[in-house]
């Protein structure tokens, strides 16, 4: 159960680092003529947590609405940060409250 809480944060980081990838790529390229731009759909993942799926969004590209995307996903990503290190406690604390011969490999 830990490893699925630390798994689905690990999910939702490289999610979001696809979000910031598809932001970046925006702002980048928002002067060049012709450019389509890109969005990023979160998805569920099978099996728990998420996966980001980019799309060609098209219109032009709103500087704002990337500042404020780029603001949300630093928010949401960092979050994803809180929960993995909440699960990484949670594991250090019952490896702590466990026998030593009955600790995983990594703890004795």
């Amino acid at each position: 159960m830990i490893s699925n809480i630390i798994s689905t944060a690990f999910s939702g980081m490289a999610a979001q680092q696809s979000r910031m990838d598809a932001i970046a790529h925006n702002i980048a390229n928002a002067d060049t003529p012709g450019y389509a731009r890109r969005d990023v759909d979160m998805v569920t993942a099978p099996g728990g947590g998420v996966k980001a799926v980019p799309r060609e969004a098209g219109g032009d590209v709103d500087l704002v609405t990337e500042m404020a995307g780029m603001i949300d996903t630093r928010m949401a990503y960092e979050a994803n940060v809180a929960v993995m290190e909440t699960g990484m406690d949670m594991w250090d604390a019952l490896m702590s409250a466990l026998a030593p011969e009955d600790r995983d490999e990594r703890w004795r």
